[in-house]
């Protein structure tokens, strides 16, 4: 059985005077927080290693596209979620936070850190799930997911459910005490499920950063049923890469 804890808080930036921000507010999120916590080196927090790429124990919702112009009293929301031991960090989340409202955030303060949910998911109680044979992926946030370096511009189940499992296992496998167990089963059942695509591919510049994906949906006809688990926390925890500059977002709706 596989579980991460999640703890998911929105935070509100009030801007005190007439703002304008970048088109994607994603990055210049990203890049206060990665700031502010690299400088305090939270290493109980983040896993440090050099020699393999490892995920960030959070990911960024924001709204896109967002408001280039915010007027005085105007507010914004956004949301961070936070993965196993890292939910034990946010009052140092918070301070990130709060200190971020400097260089592009300098005319805004924070209120907030107001917590949204918190649960532990688990993939267990899986063949309890009824039957379901339609499922539709929204991209809300330009989603990059790579084969063999290429973005992928149409994306057919297994090539969503390889990037899914790969997702959750650099997470769980790097910040909690357990290895994710892999269900071969579903990989080796190479179910025949069907792809109807509605994808546009997005790709800016913002903030010193290239955002490249597709945004749009995807339907899936087949079984589905046993991957749904897994779909779900994929909602949560983004997919792709660039998942704490926001990206890779996704609801679904069977």
């Amino acid at each position: 059985m596989n579980s991460l804890r999640l703890c998911k808080y929105r935070f509100t930036l009030r801007f005190t005077s007439d703002t304008k921000l970048p088109f994607f507010m994603g990055n210049t999120i990203r890049g206060a927080l990665g700031r502010v916590l690299g400088e305090a080196a939270y290493n109980g927090m983040f896993k440090v290693a050099s020699d393999v790429s490892i995920p960030n124990p959070f990911a960024v919702s924001v709204p896109y596209p967002s408001l280039r112009q915010y007027s005085k009293g105007s507010k914004l929301d956004f949301f961070i979620t936070l993965f196993a031991n890292a939910c034990d960090f946010l009052p140092d989340v918070i301070t990130a936070a709060q200190n971020m409202c400097r260089g592009k955030f300098a005319n805004c303060v924070l209120d907030g850190g107001e917590l949204v949910y918190e649960r532990i998911w688990s993939d267990s109680g899986a063949e309890t799930i009824p039957y379901c044979d339609m499922l539709t992926i929204r991209f809300v946030t330009p989603a990059e997911i790579l084969n063999s370096k290429q973005l992928i511009k149409e994306l057919p189940f297994a090539g969503f459910t390889e990037s899914l499992f790969g997702r959750i296992a650099g997470i769980i496998d790097n910040y909690t005490e357990s290895k994710f167990i892999i269900p071969y089963s579903l990989i080796a059942l190479k179910p025949h499920i069907r792809a109807d695509y509605n994808l546009k591919e997005i790709r800016f510049e913002t903030s010193g950063q290239t955002i490249n994906g597709v945004t749009g949906t995807v339907r899936y006809l087949g079984d589905v049923t046993p991957y749904l688990p897994y779909i779900d926390l994929g909602s949560q925890i983004h997919i792709g890469k660039k998942t704490t500059r926001g990206c890779g977002e996704f609801v679904f709706e069977i």
